[in-house]
């Protein structure tokens, strides 16, 4: 057996190193080849393959606040130094209010310059005048106490955060409600299996194959626009809701058919 197992991994290892040799897309047409002549031990019987689908619905306990400092001066140096401090002041202010470091994450820093324009009577621009130059700072806090998340970003706002750019929610046990919702996809996909074949006369032999989706949905977010951003009053009355989130999952498995 050792000597017949050793072969096979040989042999194969032989065949891949030959196509490696060939022709870019002469490898390519020798497999497609192949799998013409050679079907794959599940397509080499009768099978059925079915979808099972799983979903529930979690209330998030996670929410990520993106929020921004913006400071316009007339020099870029300037900008750029009062621009830091504001931003220091506003990390000193998350972790005053208990945040991990970890949970806090720059996203952005830019500094540019920032023009007024001119424009003629049909909106073309017919001068630019350098007005000064742009500092922003954005980054990203990440609050395990969902409760506590409006009341951070009125705080943030009232320490110098001049933007508001968005918030995600998260669920914290994510993991483990998708192990569950795993077996409850395969027994789904099993039940449609049993639908079919029962009155048949056949049954449901062995799996063949088990073949998975990524896991959907991405966290849900919400727009600046949505949010108030840019406006101080908005911001100190945030109302922070993350409402439901449906975990899904998909799976497909095949089984041989047999009397």
């Amino acid at each position: 057996m050792l000597m017949s197992t050793s072969f096979r991994f040989s042999f194969l290892f032989a065949r891949l190193a030959f196509l490696a040799t060939l022709p870019l897309g002469i490898g390519t047409q020798i497999v497609q080849a192949q799998q013409q002549l050679f079907p794959t031990f599940k397509d080499s019987m009768p099978s059925i393959t079915t979808t099972g689908v799983a979903s529930t619905d979690v209330v998030p306990d996670i929410a990520t606040i993106s929020i921004g400092v913006d400071t316009e001066r007339p020099n870029a140096a300037d900008a750029a130094h009062d621009n830091a401090r504001a931003a220091q002041a506003v990390v000193g202010e998350i972790k005053a209010q208990g945040i991990d470091s970890k949970d806090i994450k720059t996203l952005s820093i830019t500094l540019s310059p920032v023009y007024d324009e001119s424009t003629d009577a049909n909106g073309r621009i017919i001068k630019r005048t350098l007005r000064g130059y742009s500092s922003h700072n954005s980054m990203s806090v990440r609050v395990r106490d969902i409760t506590k998340a409006g009341a951070l970003a009125r705080e943030l706002m009232d320490k110098g955060a001049n933007s508001l750019e968005g918030i995600e929610f998260d669920y914290s046990q994510k993991d483990a409600k998708y192990d569950g919702l795993r077996g409850d996809a395969v027994r789904d996909a099993l039940r449609k299996a049993n639908s079919y074949v029962n009155g048949l006369g056949i049954r449901l032999g062995r799996v063949l194959e088990i073949a998975t989706e990524p896991p959907a949905p991405a966290p849900v977010a919400m727009s600046p626009r949505m949010l108030g951003a840019g406006s101080h009053e908005a911001a100190a009355a945030i109302p922070v809701e993350p409402g439901v989130q449906t975990l899904r999952t998909d799976v497909q498995v095949t089984w041989e058919l047999t009397q």
